[in-house]
């Protein structure tokens, strides 16, 4: 017995060293993906500020939690372009590795006394522009292919900001086409003008989306607070409220005080100057009015901000809302036109509607101080350079395109 026991003993001396080993790698192991999730979370909300030392940032978070880039064997990468799992491919998916050699005790007299463990994180960043792709586009610049994304002169740029579309894009522009990622719902299908610059390439056949901002209560109709307002010339300041059967303002300065502005039946603003900050427009139709209208912008300057929090009945990130029941009339339903500038923060919210931004003098700007983001049925774009932006920080709870967590995988 005293023989068999002498003879057993190395061996459950060596399970129980093997044993305590592995415990050790799986703690060591669940250690390192906590340390590559927060740093993918950490990185992904500091690319989509526009940080551009988001790498770094990654790797001081994962650093943080105990696993330091260049120290005590460890390797922290943070790339933006997931090589595994369901986000392989995608651009729009920064991933963080942690690499690590653990030194063993018992099983160092296997492999030489270390063992190597690895850690993935992918963190998505969140889109800031949606176009569903379901109507006929028919612009200023004649009838065009129903496209969802249309780039005809100019450029369309977001560094931060990656753009999904539920079908075929059109690029006819010798501009830069340059966002985090162009991810098409559709098949391998697009038309690209020889000589455009397009980075990174679409990726197609991905997932398709539901509406982000669905959750959104929709403002309702009440009573008119002020019947077919106009303006030419001179100066005036508006309250929130509705405006029933339009808004017309030419050759004028208009401010635009905080809240919500219901107006019907469309508005025209033309050579105007309107500023406003904490302010969301809503578009529908009744109040006397029988069609949704048309939201005309032509050679005037915007300096309108959406909220951050709500007040007077505002929606926070929401500088435009349309009529989720929106009838397209066939044209494009929000138009701003040539020379019209609008630094100031939004999300242009067109469930069922087309957007054209259109400029002669092609090098027109249109973007956001922090964030500026489109969900519409399409964009057509000519002589302009539009520049979403995706910095919700500002906003109360945070990113209103957000539903999910950012971490994927």
């Amino acid at each position: 017995m005293l023989t068999t026991f002498g003879l057993m003993l190395p061996v459950l001396i060596l399970f129980c060293g093997l044993s305590l080993d592995l415990g050790m790698l799986e703690w060591r192991e669940q250690q390192m993906q906590s340390a590559a999730d927060a740093a993918a979370i950490s990185a992904e909300l500091e690319a989509e500020r526009g940080t551009e030392n988001w790498v770094a940032l990654g790797q001081e978070d994962a650093s943080q939690n105990g696993f330091t880039n260049g120290s005590q064997n460890t390797t922290v990468s943070v790339v933006q372009f997931a090589n595994y799992g369901a986000y392989n491919g995608h651009y729009d998916g920064l991933q963080v590795t942690i690499t690590q050699k653990i030194k063993t005790i018992f099983m160092g007299a296997l492999n030489g006394g270390y063992v190597t463990a690895t850690a993935r994180s992918v963190a998505q960043i969140t889109p800031c522009v949606y176009l569903t792709g379901t109507g006929t586009i028919s612009t200023s610049g004649g009838p065009v292919s129903a496209y969802p994304l249309n780039v005809y002169t100019g450029s369309f740029n977001g560094n931060s900001c990656p753009v999904y579309a539920n079908a075929k894009i059109d690029i006819q522009s010798s501009g830069k086409t340059a966002m985090e990622a162009i991810n098409v719902v559709g098949p391998a299908s697009a038309s690209i003008l020889a000589g455009s610059v397009v980075y990174p390439p679409p990726l197609f056949n991905v997932p398709a989306f539901s509406d982000p901002l669905s959750a959104i209560s929709q403002p309702t109709l009440g009573s008119c607070t002020v019947t077919s307002y106009s303006i030419s010339g001179g100066s005036a300041t508006l309250n929130p409220g509705t405006y029933c059967k339009g808004m017309s303002i030419s050759y004028a300065t208009v401010k635009l005080n905080p809240g919500l502005y219901i107006i019907t039946g469309g508005a025209s603003w033309y050579d105007s100057t309107i500023t406003g900050n904490g302010v969301t427009l809503y578009f529908t139709k009744g109040g006397g009015a029988t069609t949704y209208g048309q939201f005309y912008v032509g050679f005037s300057t915007l300096t309108l901000s959406a909220p951050t929090v709500s007040y007077n009945n505002s929606i926070p990130g929401i500088l435009v809302f349309a009529d989720r029941n929106w009838s397209a009339t066939g044209a494009q339903d929000f138009q701003l036109i040539s020379d019209t500038w609008n630094p100031g923060d939004g999300i242009w919210y067109l469930t069922h509607a087309g957007m054209e931004i259109w400029s002669c003098n092609n090098g027109q700007i249109l973007s956001g101080t922090n964030y500026f983001g489109i969900y519409a049925d399409n964009l057509f774009t000519a002589g302009t350079i539009v520049m979403p932006l995706n910095n919700y920080s500002y906003v109360t709870g945070g990113n209103p395109f957000r539903t999910k967590a950012p971490l994927v995988q």
